[in-house]
């Protein structure tokens, strides 16, 4: 049998809810490139221990790992024992952390409609603020509240519907991963684009109805802000023994549930729940997508990080959807145009050529018939993770901005 990885108790403590987890002698290691062998038995790690896998492991690549220095010896030794090379990627993780807080936040300055800007991060409430007043200034946009998560925060949607009924929808989704803070910064970039400079790209409102959710994990995300930065599950209640709390939303939808690439642990990362759509959250993203019609031509969703342009299907190698070879060029293409921009590369693959991992929402998407669907995993490719520093929020945007334009130009070439 495989050599499973020791884990200190340090991964079974609770997090105490009376102050912000400190990441202290925390480091974030990066193996060399994995073969296939290699990357196997990581994700054997992955599933069968609460180790934090930042950086998945698959062929060809490398994994990147945060330990605590409780279990820095145990973790090198194994990774040596097995003959994987690594070295350190992040030093401090709590010198990251404190390098990228947000500044106390204000009140919206006069004359603003809303606080947002891309100078920095913001918290759940601003994200919706945001939106609102999209909605507010625009007579052909308007918030459809899908339902209230675990804690009872309102998930909300921004609808653009100037197109009218029978024109091609399209569905956006950010933050379903409470920790990677780029997603919901560049995903309202790019609508804030989309909306305000309408007179650059008049066909992109006029021929097509978007619909947009900020927030796809509001208590994660509010939790990376009040308590731990780097949480990434929801905040349900698992009813574990050991009071880990939350499921892993990308791995809770209901297309292949529980196949490959999940743990049954609930305190795993990869934690995918008793039951697909056990997540509230989930449930109400869903039911709202269903109620779309036509059935959305674009599926869209924010992560971070490792620059990569993701196509379906994830859930297992070689499982490709009929139109994959357009999905796939669609990818390429639109890789190309982001590049150009600031020289950032995406590398545009198949997810489960990454790694396979099944219940995400993209998945689940392709499975009721959108004709595209990709997952972008924004900025970096690991010198800083998760933990971006905010001056690459606005880069971030304008070279996705591009990807996106290619994406919505093929999208409009067959709206008659």
């Amino acid at each position: 049998r495989k050599q499973k990885m020791k884990v200190g108790a340090l991964c079974c403590l609770v997090v105490a809810v009376t102050a912000q987890k400190s990441y202290d002698g925390y480091k974030v290691l990066r193996t060399g490139t994995l073969d296939q062998d290699k990357a196997d038995l990581l994700r054997d790690v992955q599933t069968d221990t609460h180790l934090d896998f930042w950086k998945e492991p698959a062929p060809g690549r490398s994994a990147d790992i945060m330990t605590s220095s409780d279990e820095m010896e145990s973790v090198m030794a194994w990774l040596s024992s097995n003959g994987i090379t690594f070295h350190t990627m992040v030093e401090d993780v709590e010198t990251l952390i404190q390098e990228t807080k947000p500044a106390a936040k204000t009140a919206k300055s006069e004359g603003k409609r809303y606080a947002m800007d891309w100078d920095d991060y913001y918290d759940h409430d601003t994200l919706n603020e945001f939106i609102e007043a999209l909605a507010d200034a625009n007579d052909f946009a308007s918030i459809i509240p899908i339902g209230q998560s675990y804690e009872g925060r309102e998930m909300k949607v921004l609808a653009i519907t100037k197109a009218g009924p029978g024109a091609p929808n399209v569905f956006l989704e950010s933050g379903i991963h409470a920790r990677e803070w780029i997603s919901p910064a560049v995903a309202t970039y790019v609508v804030r684009q989309l909306v305000e400079d309408y007179a650059d790209h008049p066909d992109y409102l006029d021929k097509i109805n978007w619909y947009f959710l900020p927030s796809a994990n509001p208590d994660g995300y509010t939790y990376t802000f009040t308590d731990d930065r780097l949480w990434r599950k929801t905040r349900s209640d698992t009813g574990s023994a050991a009071g880990c709390k939350g499921v892993d939303p990308n791995r809770n939808w209901g297309f292949h549930f529980g196949e490959t690439g999940v743990s049954f642990d609930k305190c795993s990362e990869v934690y995918c729940g008793e039951e697909a759509f056990s997540e509230v959250e989930m449930q109400n993203i869903r039911d709202f997508v269903l109620t779309l019609d036509p059935v959305p031509v674009l599926g869209w969703c924010f992560h971070s990080y490792s620059q990569l342009w993701l196509w379906p299907y994830g859930y297992d190698y070689g499982a490709y959807p009929e139109n994959y070879k357009e999905i796939q060029q669609l990818a390429i293409d639109a890789s190309d145009a982001l590049y150009a921009v600031h020289g950032t590369v995406f590398d545009p693959i198949n997810s489960a050529d990454l790694y396979p991992a099944a219940g995400a929402s993209d998945d689940w998407y392709k499975s009721i018939g959108m004709r595209f669907v990709f997952t972008t995993e924004l900025r970096d490719t690991g010198r800083y993770g998760f933990v971006l520093p905010k001056d690459q929020i606005i880069p971030s945007g304008e070279e996705m901005w591009a990807g996106f334009t290619t994406v919505v130009n093929k999208v409009l070439e067959d709206v008659q």
